[in-house]
């Protein structure tokens, strides 16, 4: 079975009208109601449930994508930060306009 996407599948579920605590990345999928114990109750194999999850969409979502092909060009959070700074303290926006230079590169492809 492939990997699941977590946020995309809690998308999925709310857009089916299922309430969920929660699932993970196996389609474990978790009741917002509570067991004896104190626990969520897994609901996986409900049948809207198990639909939704056998309909998902593995595909990376446009964001992920944008994100990966990013850091592939080295236009990472780390180096956004130092290029902002420097823009902001330093009122030498060079480097911030590199990084923005590649991201539109990017965003151009992707769309």
């Amino acid at each position: 079975m492939k990997q699941i996407d977590i946020k995309k599948l809690q998308k999925e579920l709310l857009a089916a009208g299922i309430e969920s605590s929660g699932c993970n990345s196996k389609g474990v999928v978790w009741s917002i109601e509570l067991d004896q114990d104190g626990f969520n109750i897994e609901i996986q194999d409900r049948p809207d449930v198990a639909a939704v999850i056998l309909a998902h969409d593995h595909n990376p979502d446009a964001e992920t994508v944008r994100r990966l092909e990013y850091a592939k060009l080295g236009v990472n959070p780390q180096e956004m930060i130092f290029a902002l700074w420097k823009k902001v303290m330093d009122s030498d926006s060079t480097d911030a306009d590199a990084l923005q230079s590649l991201m539109d590169g990017i965003d151009v492809l992707i769309h």
